[in-house]
């Protein structure tokens, strides 16, 4: 029995529990059953894919006697605006004339099994549907075949269907040619890059001299190129294609193509290079100068980066773009960036750092991009792009999105009242403390949050995300389009002032604002509404992508508030004072030239950057959303400087072109907005509306969400009887003078006084104590009464 129990379950002493046969036979067909559905699944799949695939295959035609066509740019209207360069040089060499090392180094690192397989590799097709299934990139492993496939018909955006596309279309070439034909047309028609296709025009542009005359260690330098021509170009990171010409080598002696003996010996030769003449491998002349070059090369960019169009396909391709492009809106940009930079910012020339400039303007309802401008001159093709491509510290242009609109949001008016003094925040044990101050080193007290807003004052808007929290404050910018605010790298209270890192381009600017522009719905910026093959095929179909982020009361607020930045104001009550303050114009006005646009409204933000590093203009009309940049490419300091000065006239000129013709409209306005009184002296963090002592200079009339504007009146008001207005002092019995007078004074409870400016110089390092302390401490009661006069000779000395 002993042993019959140990041939039951292989161990000694221990017998099978009753049932487990049966239990696991239940299971068994379970999981067969489970794992037939998941084979039927996936066989459905694959059979809907392949289905797909072969009903939009494009027709094959015949490779070896089609010609490249130009691909051309069609701008908003649906005319002619410019022909996609970059269709580089392109030298045929016959096969037979091709060393065979260079065939075979291209193979090697290509395809090992080209010479074997019939133009599919069946491991990377199983890989890439592998790769689907689970939501993850497709990878390469591509034959020779496919690669030709893909280039000759197909984009390159990595979807499963354009690879079946692209194994049954290699299945076709391979049927109808032979290996020889393959690899003849695949070696003439491969980008190598610096503009040449095939390697006769790469060998002329790296070495100078014809494919017949390279020594092995050339030949195994452009079989590295296919896999990343611009990352391993051979003039621009030697090292990086060094690398990668060696491991082709390895390859070739791996595969018995040569010796290992000769590899080594090609891996310690230099790269020998000897670049052709220009015109050979690199357009000759000035590759800038094409119609309307930075709109033309940020298509190029969009179509290569986010719809997977080649760039051979896009040179050669004969392909229809339609664009956004208003071609006047962007000829009005460059001429006023010109104008602009050269009255005030000459560049000597040959300067290597001159000041440049970005614009962007779109449209806000449907996202279209009219106009690109990404620096002062275009010399180069797909040239540096300072709209699209330079993430720049946005300074005080960014308060809207991550202060104001964030505390609006929290319950806050635009008539709130924030103490305009020194704060002082603690960064934690060991760190020194944050002290922000206002940029002009004068600080109002008592003030509404649209009068913050338009003189740009700093202590308020860190008040305003301390108060809501940075963290809020950067996931609602984020929200309304500055996509690339990270979170992690942006949390402390410096980027209330534009304290950013790694955020925002002149796009993304303008994006955000487009969307309180919208009403609150953020539209996706499109350059590109179609691309259209010479067959007709609709390659990209880019609709209006929309979606609402903020209310649109919140956004209407918002407008109004930031209307008052370029736009005459009542006075603020400070010229009561005959203080510094008697200007009713905010941080937009130009003194030679306002900003806004002539018959229509315009809100907008100023911005300048620590030093006048850089400065910002970014505005909208009811129609149109602009963003203009100022700057250097490396940051220097630029005395004088400023967003409304400097970019605000650049965007001005732009908007009236785009502007010029139509009629001008109003913001619309939504339902549940109201327009009521307030005082502008309430206590802090309060609204409040005037009431029977509030001065007539101190009220105004503030936009608000219905339901959220005052209903109490300022308590600050108070009168006293003094000798004469503003000697600062009460009167009493025996003073000089007539009857007493009764003015009016702001009762205040705050204890910003000299002791306290004294200590926030200390902290800041400054000698100048006064300028900290606020002004409405002018309107405040007087503590001290008037000397009576003892005798009628008091006045000259004599008390007696």
């Amino acid at each position: 029995m002993r042993g019959t129990e140990q041939s039951r379950d292989g161990r000694r002493g221990r017998r099978r529990p009753p049932g487990s046969t049966r239990r696991t036979r239940r299971w068994t067909r379970y999981l067969l059953a489970v794992g037939a559905a998941a084979v039927v699944a996936v066989c459905a799949y694959a059979g809907v894919t392949v289905a797909a695939a072969v009903a939009s295959l494009p027709p094959l035609g015949d490779p070896l006697a089609a010609s490249p066509q130009s691909s051309v740019i069609y701008d908003m209207y649906g005319n002619y605006a410019a022909t996609v360069p970059g269709s580089g040089t392109r030298l045929p060499v016959p096969i037979a004339q091709v060393p065979l090392t260079l065939q075979h180094a291209f193979v090697a690192v290509e395809d090992r099994h080209f010479y074997q397989d019939r133009g599919i590799s069946i491991r990377g097709i199983l890989r890439a549907a592998y790769m689907d299934l689970r939501g993850a990139p497709l990878q390469g492993g591509s034959t020779i075949t496919q690669q030709l496939a893909k280039n000759l018909y197909l984009s390159t955006r990595d979807t499963l269907t354009r690879k079946v596309k692209e194994a049954i279309l290699a299945l076709e070439l391979a049927h109808k040619y032979s290996k020889a034909q393959i690899l003849d047309m695949y070696l003439n028609d491969i980008y190598l890059g610096q503009h040449a296709y095939g390697i006769e025009a790469a060998s002329e542009a790296y070495f100078g001299r014809a494919v017949t005359d390279l020594t092995l260690p050339q030949e195994a330098l452009l079989a590295g190129l296919p896999q990343a021509p611009s990352a391993y170009d051979p003039l621009v990171h030697p090292q990086a294609a060094r690398a990668r010409r060696n491991i082709v080598l390895t390859l070739m002696a791996q595969q018995g193509y040569i010796t290992p003996a000769a590899a080594q010996a090609a891996q310690a030769a230099p790269l020998g290079l000897s670049p052709g003449p220009a015109g050979v491998g690199r357009p000759a002349g000035a590759a800038g100068q094409y119609p309307y070059p930075w709109f033309v090369d940020a298509v190029i960019s969009q179509l290569e980066q986010q719809d997977g169009l080649a760039a051979q396909q896009l040179a050669t391709g004969g392909l229809s773009i339609y664009t956004t492009l208003d071609p006047r809106v962007y000829d009005a940009a460059q001429q006023a960036v010109t104008a602009q930079l050269d009255a005030k910012f000459p560049a000597a020339a040959g300067a290597s750092n001159p000041m440049q400039a970005a614009v962007v303007i779109m449209n806000q309802h449907n996202g279209d991009v009219l106009a690109v401008i990404g620096g002062r001159s275009h010399t180069a093709e797909l040239a540096f792009d300072r709209a699209t491509q330079a993430e720049q510290q946005p300074g005080s242009a960014i308060k809207p999105l991550v202060d104001y609109i964030p505390a609006l949001l929290a319950g806050y008016t635009a008539g709130t009242v924030v103490n305009d003094v020194v704060h002082v925040y603690s960064m934690g044990p060991g760190q020194p403390p944050y002290v922000p101050t206002n940029y002009d080193h004068l600080y109002y007290g008592l003030t509404t949050l649209t009068e913050a807003l338009r003189r740009s004052v700093n202590s308020v808007a860190v008040q305003l995300l301390n108060r809501v929290g940075v963290a809020r404050g950067v996931a609602t910018a984020r929200r309304l389009g500055l996509t690339d605010l990270n979170p992690q790298t942006n949390d402390h209270l410096a980027v209330a002032l534009g304290g950013t890192v790694g955020c925002c381009t002149p796009l993304e600017m303008a994006d955000a604002y487009a969307t309180i522009a919208n009403g609150g719905k953020l539209v996706t910026p499109r350059l590109v509404t179609k691309v259209v093959t010479a067959g007709g095929r609709v390659l990209v179909d880019n609709p209006v992508h929309s979606r609402r982020v903020l209310n649109p009361r919140v956004a209407y607020v918002m407008t109004k508030m930031l209307e008052t930045v370029d736009t005459p104001q009542p006075n603020t009550g400070w010229d009561v004072l005959n203080g510094p303050f008697d200007s009713n114009w905010g941080t937009g006005y130009d003194a030679q030239t306002q900003d806004n646009v002539p018959g229509w409204p315009m809100a907008a933000k100023t911005g300048t950057t620590n030093s006048s590093r850089q400065a910002w203009y970014v505005g909208y009309t009811p129609l149109y959303t602009g963003a203009v940049w100022l700057g250097r490419d490396v940051p220097q300091a630029q005395a004088g400087m400023y967003g409304g000065t400097d970019a605000g006239p650049i965007l001005q000129a732009t908007m009236e072109a785009a502007l010029q013709g139509r009629t001008p409209v109003h913001f619309t306005r939504p339902a549940g907005i109201v327009q009521a009184p307030i005082d502008i002296m309430a206590p802090p963090w309060q609204v409040a509306k005037p009431g029977p002592l509030t001065p007539a200079p101190y009220t105004r009339l503030e936009w608000f969400v219905a339901g959220t504007q005052p209903t109490k009146t300022s308590p600050l008001w108070v009168q006293a009887r003094v000798p004469d207005r503003n000697n600062g002092a009460l009167w009493q019995a025996g003073c000089r003078g007539g009857p007493p007078v009764l003015d009016t004074f702001l009762h205040l409870t705050g204890t910003y006084g000299s002791a306290w400016a004294r200590g926030i110089a200390t902290i800041v390092g400054s000698t100048d104590w006064q300028q900290f302390l606020p002004i409405d401490t002018l309107l405040a009661v007087p503590t001290q009464s008037c000397q009576p006069i003892t005798s009628p000779l008091a006045p000259f000395g004599i008390t007696a």
